[in-house]
């Protein structure tokens, strides 16, 4: 399933199914996301600007037995000085699956995100950077922090 949707993602960039965006600044930016602490986990990330200073992010993330899908609210505000350049913070939350000793449980998890959000003048590429601290209220609860990377293509 990975491996298809990723060899669909790259067949449709590189045939031009979507515009490139080259300015320093984006509404929808789809790619990969990976969360790096005690074991890396990613995915397919998609990020879409609702208004110039608030955005939704959705990402489908896979890990050592565990599938989740993760929904984000950012409020956005730009870097004086640095064109391109953002500041993010908001809540978030992953559903999903994980397995334990062969049986699937429920993974539910209350998160946030403060961050920096990239776009490059004259490429379509963004690129982000964010510390998510994350609450799971399934199997053991716990609290943990997570480090996070996109690289996204700006449409």
């Amino acid at each position: 399933m990975k491996k298809l949707l990723l060899v669909l993602f790259i067949s449709a960039i590189s045939k031009g199914v979507w515009s490139q965006n080259m300015s320093s600044s984006y509404t929808t930016a789809i790619g990969a996301k990976g969360y790096f602490a005690g074991g890396s986990i990613g995915g397919i990330s998609v990020k879409h600007f609702l208004t110039k200073t608030t955005a939704i992010e959705g990402n489908l993330i896979f890990g050592n037995n565990l599938t989740v899908v993760e929904g984000l609210y950012a409020w956005h505000g730009a870097v004086n000085g640095a064109k391109g350049l953002q500041w993010y913070v908001g809540p978030g939350a992953w559903l999903g699956s994980t397995k334990r000793q062969g049986d699937s449980e429920l993974y539910f998890a209350a998160k946030g995100t403060v961050g920096l959000d990239y776009k490059f003048t004259g490429a379509p590429i963004s690129v982000a950077l964010d510390v998510n601290p994350h609450l799971r209220f399934t199997q053991n609860t716990d609290f943990d922090f997570y480090t996070g990377l996109a690289f996204r293509f700006a449409l």
